[in-house]
């Protein structure tokens, strides 16, 4: 194939699959007629095969020392993800540490000046990045990115502007400045200029009781001469107040093509049409968590944004379909599963060692959902449940009563008030959550419990596992399952219905080893 071809078939795949094809199409046009260096590297990879691109983006990171320490692993992805390649490929299945390193990424980026944006395929996943440096920008909010920045402006930038300056020979006066906010100014403007020095001795005495005589004088004496001053200074505060809305435009117009703030969102959010404007800029870094989501369309658009693309995501098995000679597209549809397999090593680092699961229930997990053999590093310590034996469980329960025996094992074990908010529900069905939300006891209120989109990004040290529903469940959604437990991994289901389900599901796996422990509910009538 030569990179003719590639976009010939990406236009096929855009107006076979996208209902929002004018937008894209013509931004995608944009982007083959000026291609980025990461546009470049992924076309020169697919038509010519592996290829390591000479040229390089000027991020030019210093070097970092992460206030939290990383593992030679993690630090080893944090240094190529920060280096000046035009791609960064991050591979590692889940509690591997891939959001702490994206974290990193994105505080160094927001300290280093960089444009930056981030999404994810869960709006979950967006959690941890709130509390950047600065202020983050989120798309699901209902103001568009222009609105934003004018309601920013009036907010903090106009209303109060910072005008504390003041000529050389003086030094800075903390009284003097408690006169200056725009409100004070308009009431002490007309004393300074109409009332003669000993009425204003006076008046300077009502408003700073505290102060002596001789601290008084020095105030009214730097009052009257800069008198000038103040009098420009109220002029501009109520100028920026009172700016038009085509003057409030055209600042947000400036700011956001030169604006430092980080942008969050998923990816869907972004290449909404709605969000459109958003794709004439051009970012320093964008960073991709859940990576493994994405789809070819989505891939172009995004990497022909950025000087730097950092994609994060899991190796996860798929079945690959049959390879189709007229479409890349539909012979590889799992982008980031090609590119880890296609790309140089150069471009691609794979994490192997995980921090979350309890040792016990790792190597049976791991086995089940991951193709590399991962090393368990956990530096915390173990929570021990007396009531509780083991750390993976199986408790064999017809499906229909999976949800009252759920509830049954809450109310049996006597886990401790402060503990509960240690415990978690994962649920496969909408359904499932909302009887159980409804039928939990109050005092039991403190446990989350959420469908498997919900518990992206989320962990808990007790985890139970309501299963009915997992036959049909995606290969990604099965990580997501089987990792948010640390210490104790409950599940709930009928053993013999998915032990001898005929689809080849990691729970079916998890099911056929002898070391998970089972216990059965006997139903006496």
């Amino acid at each position: 194939m030569n990179e003719q071809e590639f976009w010939r078939q990406l236009q096929q795949e855009i107006y076979q699959n996208d209902g929002l094809l004018d937008s894209k199409w013509q931004k995608i046009i944009e982007i083959y007629a000026q291609p980025s260096l990461s546009i470049r590297l992924i076309t020169q990879t697919i038509c010519h095969g592996p290829v390591y691109l000479d040229d390089h983006s000027s991020l030019n990171f210093p070097s970092v020392n992460p206030e939290l320490p990383l593992s030679v692993n993690q630090q080893v992805a944090l240094e190529m993800a920060l280096s000046n390649s035009a791609l960064s490929l991050i591979v590692g299945t889940s509690a591997t540490g891939k959001t702490l390193i994206a974290k990193k990424i994105a505080n160094i980026a927001v300290n280093s000046n960089k444009r930056l944006l981030i999404l994810t395929h869960h709006c979950t996943s967006l959690t941890g990045y709130q509390n950047l440096p600065t202020y983050p920008f989120l798309l699901s909010q209902p103001l568009n990115y222009q609105q934003w920045i004018i309601t920013q402006m009036r907010m903090q930038y106009l209303s109060q502007p910072q005008m504390d300056y003041l000529p050389i020979y003086l030094l800075p006066d903390l009284e003097l400045a408690k006169l200056r906010s725009p409100g004070k100014l308009e009431k002490w403007l007309a004393n300074i200029q109409q009332k003669s020095h000993p009425e204003l001795l006076s008046l300077l005495q009502i408003e700073f009781p505290h102060l002596q005589i001789q601290r008084i004088e020095l105030l009214a004496d730097s009052l009257k001469k800069l008198e000038s001053l103040l009098k420009q200074q109220l002029k501009l505060s109520q100028l920026y107040s009172n700016l038009s809305q085509l003057a409030l435009q055209e600042i947000s117009d400036q700011i956001i093509q030169n604006s430092q703030v980080p942008i969050l969102g998923t990816v869907a959010e972004f290449i909404h049409p709605e969000n459109k404007y958003l794709w004439q800029n051009n970012f320093d870094i964008i960073i991709i968590e859940e990576s493994h989501h994405l789809n070819w369309i989505e891939l172009i658009l995004l990497a022909g944004l950025t000087n730097k693309l950092i994609l994060i995501g899991e190796d996860i098995p798929q079945q690959q379909r049959q390879y189709n000679q007229t479409s890349l597209f539909k012979s590889f549809p799992y982008v980031f599963k090609y590119l880890s397999q296609k790309l140089l090593p150069a471009y691609v680092y794979r994490l192997k060692e995980q921090y979350r699961l309890h040792p016990d229930i790792a190597k049976q997990i791991y086995s089940t959902i991951s193709n590399d053999w991962i090393l368990t590093q956990r530096v915390t310590m173990s929570y021990d449940l007396p009531q509780i034996q083991h750390r993976l469980i199986w408790n064999d329960t017809p499906n229909d009563l999976v949800n009252q025996q759920i509830l049954k094992f809450i109310l049996d074990n006597n886990f401790d008030l402060e503990f509960l908010s240690d415990i978690g529900i994962i649920t496969t069905t909408v359904a499932a959550r909302d009887w159980l939300k409804e039928n939990l006891p109050t005092e039991f209120q403190q446990i989350f419990i959420g469908t498997i989109p919900e518990w992206s990004n989320r962990e808990k040290t007790l985890v139970i596992l309501n299963c009915p529903g997992i036959e049909n469940m995606a290969p990604e959604d099965t990580s997501i399952f089987l990792t948010r437990a640390k210490d104790y991994l409950i599940l709930f289901g009928d053993y013999n219905f998915y032990l001898d389900s005929q689809s080849s599901s990691p729970i079916s796996e998890l099911l056929s080893q002898s070391k998970i422990y089972r216990e059965r509910l006997v139903v006496l009538s």
